[in-house]
């Protein structure tokens, strides 16, 4: 683990945790977090320095993310999706087409977001039901993307599409000023509201071929899991430091703090156990992608299995140990880390889809596989 995890926790604590809970109440954009993270160059953090970013990898990326997920996973994942994206354009983009974006990416100016995922293929977002038709220098694209990170509110919108003449895929970058392009209005998450995750539509809208990005392989997918296993280990460590805090305020009429209870003190190591050992999981396959480990890949895969169970976990147990003042909303910060940490496990691609990932990496087999 390097200088990033704690600058970034502390980073978060003080520019993010802040604005968390109302984010969550009123399902809104994390607006002042995510402005300070622009301010304080984090946009730039895996952008190559020749495009004035800093030039980090997916280790860093991880440490990152982690960190500001223990303070508000919404705006942590909003900040992640657009990682993605530039490491993506950094890895396949044409020249020119990483000149007009990255700098802008790297100085704050704009932010960028991804929309893949699609209501009838599921978590299986790599199979796009998206068309795209191709003209003379340009492409219409049609469809709608059924959850979107940071709709409205990003630069640049990453998408996936099939081409109808030979069933080709190919990735898009869409400018949020593209004629055609709008988003539907019906996110209203049970967890992690402040990413609104809405949907949004491609009708006959024309994009240049600049904007095209070809050759993608699984770089940009490598990041893209371990930004979600980092929201995931977030909010695990988040769980086991509130309920941490609680039982150490809470008192009985006695003087007596549930801190004082061996079961509760039993639980308490569970909760960071679990969280310290998803974490550290997950830095480890992180690094180990970024040595370029012939394993990393099903290392990532393992680590975001990790990670969601350890959330989801960490959630109910998080809960029982504050009682029922952690279940009533606003009270304790408890209850939203509880229903945040439930989220991951339907994020594409799914948790199940993740397990048959890795069984069929470890068998050998290729991992993608059409819809059964």
């Amino acid at each position: 683990m390097s200088k990033y995890y704690d600058e970034a926790r502390s980073f978060g604590e003080k520019y993010l945790a802040p604005f968390a809970r109302e984010a969550d109440q009123k399902g809104a954009f994390p607006r002042e977090a995510i402005q300070a993270l622009r301010e304080n160059g984090y946009f730039g953090l895996v952008i190559p320095e020749a495009y004035g970013g800093q030039g980090q990898d997916i280790g860093a990326h991880a440490e990152v993310c982690t960190a500001l997920a223990e303070w508000d996973a919404s705006a942590s994942l909003c900040y992640m999706m657009s990682n993605v994206g530039a490491y993506c354009l950094s890895l396949y983009a044409g020249e020119k087409l990483k000149q007009e974006i990255l700098p802008k990416v790297a100085s704050g100016e704009a932010i960028l977001a991804l929309a893949y995922s699609e209501t009838g293929n599921g978590t299986h977002f790599y199979l796009p039901e998206m068309e795209e038709v191709t003209e003379d220098g340009y492409s219409i694209l049609n469809g709608r993307k059924s959850f979107v990170t940071t709709a409205r509110e990003a630069d640049y919108y990453l998408t996936i599409s099939r081409n109808v003449e030979d069933g080709s895929t190919n990735l898009w970058v869409v400018p949020s000023n593209t004629e055609g392009l709008s988003f539907e209005s019906n996110y209203d998450g049970v967890g992690l509201r402040g990413n609104v995750s809405d949907p949004m539509v491609l009708k006959d809208a024309k994009i240049d071929h600049f904007y095209r990005i070809q050759g993608n392989g699984d770089g940009d997918r490598l990041i893209f899991l371990v930004g979600l296993a980092s929201s995931s280990a977030g909010i695990a460590m988040a769980i086991a430091r509130e309920a941490t805090r609680y039982v150490k305020e809470r008192t009985y009429s006695n003087g007596r703090s549930l801190g004082e209870i061996e079961t509760v003190e039993t639980n308490l190591a569970e909760l960071y156990a679990r969280a310290y050992a998803a974490r550290e999981t997950l830095f480890a396959a992180a690094y180990n992608v970024q040595s370029g480990a012939e394993d990393g890949f099903q290392n990532v895969n393992a680590a975001r299995i990790v990670t969601t169970s350890a959330a989801v976990k960490n959630g109910s147990q998080g809960m029982r140990l504050v009682g029922g003042i952690g279940y009533v909303r606003g009270k304790n910060p408890m209850e939203r880390l509880m229903r945040d940490s439930l989220g991951a496990q339907v994020m594409a691609p799914g948790y199940d889809v993740l397990r048959v990932w890795l069984g069929r990496q470890l068998v050998g087999l290729p991992y993608l596989k059409g819809i059964d």
